[in-house]
């Protein structure tokens, strides 16, 4: 009997388009600002996946240090231009 892994990365896949098309749709009609918005939460949430999904599950190229590091630096800087920049 051989082990078949759920579909876990296309439902993950999936979900993330529908959630960036909405993401880009709802900034159509709300404005720049939610859309900086958006993406500052989408980096947090990209850091939180990775510190909690085990090594076997994410998709992993480098150090998970590396990436947490890397997408919360883009989180503050994408938060704080929506926050502060004139959109």
């Amino acid at each position: 009997m051989s082990y078949q892994q759920p579909d876990t990365p296309k439902v993950i896949a999936v979900a993330t388009l529908v959630g960036m098309v909405g993401a880009v749709c709802l900034s159509l009609v709300l404005g720049a600002r939610v859309a900086v918005l958006l993406m500052a939460a989408a980096c947090f949430a990209g850091a939180a996946a990775r510190i909690a999904l085990p090594v076997g599950r994410a998709f992993a190229v480098r150090r998970r240090a590396i990436d947490v590091t890397i997408l919360v630096v883009f989180g503050v800087g994408l938060a704080f231009l929506g926050f502060t920049a004139p959109l």
